[in-house]
């Protein structure tokens, strides 16, 4: 049986670098005192959102790493033996004062999204830790078969927003004050692209943007939507890939290499790029790269960040599933 270890990379140097151990996601069952087989869906807001893979006892669990507080969900009964392609954590504080990040005693919301009578037609579903419950199923139909990169979701003011694989070309919206679902068509360019290259972000003014890395050109599109709701996709700016100090040698020259984007800091214009056998954290505005650590094949990378008060000290770390 295989276990799935959720290990921390601390990024700061020292001496604010927390040691790995600090933060332990190794669950285990109170009566037999086994690991349990967890995969890591989500991140936000100092949360992190679990699955519970057991089919016998198939729930989601968010915890804190800071305070070490968890809570465990049983699935709506709607999804009771369907599979979860995607969900969300996300802090519930509706103070005007509020800063996210420090949210280790406020409401939370988890949304999931899944099936129902086929792929095409994806259901959500959102649990409000203020009333204790699920709400309804929301569904969508669309012609199409669609396809979940599986990388962490953005959330932008009420809506999230999901990344779709090429097959499908798009994006998944819910908004979580309509409670509604949408699908919405990326720019044209995705076509040649691989999905694991693509990144869904938000621009500093707030717009929902995609990042598309097409060797050796890394591509920002920005998401403008209408009056009357019709999206189209604006190209902000291509950057050369060869003028990132920081990057190794190897990456000029070789396109047999593999580049992908893994991560994103949000709302900072951070990426995770893998080249070759290591990822680098590469800042947009300031061209530069540093390395972080070894690349692991078949894993998955999430950037998490938090602060716990009276102080104001907050640290980014990995989150990696292998």
């Amino acid at each position: 049986m295989r276990i799935y270890d959720i290990v921390f990379t601390p990024v700061l140097d020292p001496p604010d670098r927390i040691p790995p151990q600090r933060f332990d996601l190794r669950l285990r069952d109170v009566e037999s005192g086994t690991q349990l087989i967890v995969n890591l869906l989500d991140f936000r807001h100092g949360r992190v959102l679990l699955l519970l893979t057991e089919r016998a006892r198939r729930k989601v669990i968010v915890c804190d790493p800071i305070t070490g507080e968890q809570h465990d969900l049983s699935f709506p009964p709607k999804f009771e033996g369907t599979y979860v392609v995607n969900a969300a954590v996300l802090c519930a504080a509706s103070e005007r004062d509020h800063v996210h990040g420090s949210c280790h005693l406020s409401p939370f919301k988890v949304v999931l999204i899944s099936y129902s009578g086929g792929v095409n037609r994806p259901i959500a579903c959102a649990y409000s830790s203020k009333i204790g419950i699920w709400g309804d199923i929301i569904s969508v139909d669309v012609p199409h078969r669609l396809v979940f990169a599986h990388i962490p979701g953005l959330l932008v003011g009420n809506a999230l927003y999901w990344l779709l694989a090429i097959i499908s070309d798009g994006i998944l919206k819910f908004d979580l004050d309509e409670q509604s679902l949408a699908v919405i068509n990326g720019p044209t360019i995705a076509n040649d692209v691989y999905h694991a290259s693509h990144w869904i972000i938000q621009l500093e003014d707030g717009a929902v943007a995609m990042a598309i890395l097409s060797y050796p050109r890394f591509q920002m599109w920005q998401m403008d939507v209408s009056c009357h709701g019709v999206v189209t996709w604006m190209m902000l700016k291509t950057i050369d890939m060869h003028d990132i100090p920081g990057l190794p040698p190897q990456i000029e020259g070789n396109k047999a290499t593999m580049k992908s984007i893994v991560g994103c800091v949000q709302h900072t214009n951070e990426f995770l790029l893998s080249v070759d056998d290591n990822v680098y954290m590469v800042q947009l505005k300031s061209m530069q790269s540093r390395k972080l650590c070894e690349y692991q094949h078949y894993s998955n990378y999430h950037c998490f960040k938090s602060f716990y008060p009276p102080g104001d000290y907050s640290f980014l770390v990995f989150i990696l599933q292998e």
